[in-house]
């Protein structure tokens, strides 16, 4: 397939993710090379980096979110809908390019996911450079939070001594512990401490792909791995059907594979905007909560929907809407 419409998609108003995935779908460079290529692999592989190297992106990349031990972690994902190929890291430590781990991943292995230290082990053995997570600014987030007695935390109350709700760390079990016990979580994801860059690209082929590139909560348990570098949560994509990601609540996102199921949606014939919205709409959740989905159909069409959010945001490039990168808001759904 041929003179396929060429779109860049990608949640929250981050222009130049945008704007570096389409440069690499509008190169005309017939380089061979298949990180150079012009396609919907390299393109968003390119959108997730321009985030995690840009520092005015407060929870993608280095130097963001710090665990409980002051420590920052990355998750990232890849697919390709052309092959259904997927390659993810999850809780990487010391490695600044998640999402181009996770290409490696996918182009070099025959897994799908590699976590923790032997994630970043494997990208040295690739040729990554190992470079502290860690900033000022985390730590001073770190320091600022263990002064708050380690408030708010992703503890239940009721499981741990000291009381993680009133107290601070380090936490060990409390054995007499009730598991059918009933405790709110003292912290959700919202814009202020998460938010994911997922993008989608659909290149001249007509081949789809989704990249999505995190650091995750602030103040979870280190160890935690949410949505994103898993296919059919944080990301999905199938060249027959189209692509989606999501960004949010990644311990909700992941109990209900939202994006696969909004691909699912778009193949038996919802638009994309229907899609996202009946697959939010899933979600059985007793607690408020904040997420979104995006997804575009192998024709281009686009559309997204979220819940929980006040001002969630999209960036859409295409030649349709004139060549530059168009911000789109995204009103939130009531679930009511």
């Amino acid at each position: 397939m041929t003179g396929s419409p060429v779109i860049v998609v990608n949640t929250w108003p981050i222009p130049g993710a945008a704007d570096a995935a389409w440069h690499v779908l509008t190169n005309q460079s017939q380089d061979l090379e298949p990180f150079s290529y012009p396609n919907a692999l390299n393109a968003v592989v390119a959108g997730c980096t321009a985030a995690e190297e840009d520092r005015n992106v407060k929870t993608v990349g280095y130097g963001c979110c710090p665990d409980e031990e002051g420590h920052t972690t990355l998750d990232a994902m890849v697919m390709d809908g052309r092959t259904m190929e997927v390659g993810a890291v999850g809780a990487m430590p010391d490695i600044i390019h998640a999402t181009q781990v996770a290409r490696e991943v996918l182009y070099s292995t025959k897994h799908t996911l590699l976590v923790g230290t032997k994630a970043a082990d494997f990208a040295r053995s690739r040729g990554f450079q190992c470079k502290s997570l860690d900033s000022p600014e985390s730590v001073d987030y770190w320091i600022k939070w263990k002064q708050n007695k380690c408030q708010p935390n992703f503890r239940k109350p009721g499981f741990w001594t000291p009381d993680p709700s009133t107290s601070i760390g380090p936490y060990v079990a409390m054995h007499n512990a009730s598991a059918s016990k009933t405790v709110n979580s003292t912290e959700t994801a919202n814009e202020d401490n998460h938010d994911t860059i997922g993008v989608i690209a659909l290149d001249a082929t007509g081949s789809l792909a989704v990249g999505v590139s995190t650091s995750g909560l602030r103040h979870k348990i280190p160890g935690r791995v949410g949505d994103s570098p898993i296919p059919g949560s944080g990301g999905y994509a199938n060249d027959e059907a189209g692509a989606a990601v999501a960004t949010g609540d990644g311990d909700v996102i992941m109990r209900f594979l939202l994006t696969f199921q909004a691909v699912e949606h778009m193949r038996q014939g919802l638009s994309p905007t229907e899609a996202c919205q009946k697959s939010l709409l899933s979600v059985k959740h007793n607690e408020p909560w904040s997420g979104a989905v995006v997804a575009v159909t192998p024709k281009g069409e686009y559309g997204a929907a979220s819940v929980g959010f006040t001002n969630f945001q999209i960036c859409v490039r295409t030649q349709l809407l004139g060549d530059s990168v168009q911000v789109i808001p995204i009103p939130s759904m009531s679930l009511s």
